[in-house]
């Protein structure tokens, strides 16, 4: 995983589940551990795949996913306590979504792709231009946690 996210090194992450190629980062962090989330145009429907209906594969509309649950656009790339965050990264060269972290206001999570999961310091850990890297972040939301 080093070797993919050169950012990535002991210490300011840790993998917290096996490789498990059931599930994709935006089906993670929308609590689906069952299916792989992915646009029709991208994967078609049938079998494991999943995607909301009338979604587009945007940034915008990975964005909707989560304003339907409550979530709010923030500025704050950090870790809010008392806050749940997404954020949802996008490709350098076409701004297309590329990959969904969330917080639960002590860590940042990922499920990198068919991979681990792991925790994160920080959402720059995870951004690049190289071919396994995310691209950048490129929009937060948030929304208080219940209590």
């Amino acid at each position: 995983m080093e070797a993919k996210f050169p950012k990535l090194h002991a210490g300011n992450y840790q993998i917290c589940s096996p490789k498990n190629p059931r599930y994709n980062c935006i089906a993670y962090a929308n609590g689906d551990e069952r299916h792989w989330w992915e646009h029709p145009t991208d994967a078609g429907y049938g079998g494991r795949y999943y995607w909301p209906p009338n979604i587009a594969n945007t940034l915008e509309g990975w964005a909707a996913i989560f304003v339907a649950q409550g979530y709010e656009t923030t500025n704050n790339y950090g870790i809010e306590a008392g806050f749940e965050k997404v954020a949802i990264y996008v490709d350098l060269v076409d701004l297309s979504p590329s990959h969904v972290a969330k917080s639960d206001g002590h860590v940042w999570k990922s499920k990198l792709g068919g991979g681990y999961d792991i925790e994160h310091h920080s959402l720059d850990l995870l951004e690049g231009d190289q071919q396994d890297e995310y691209g950048i972040v490129g929009q937060v939301l948030k929304k208080a946690t219940v209590q």
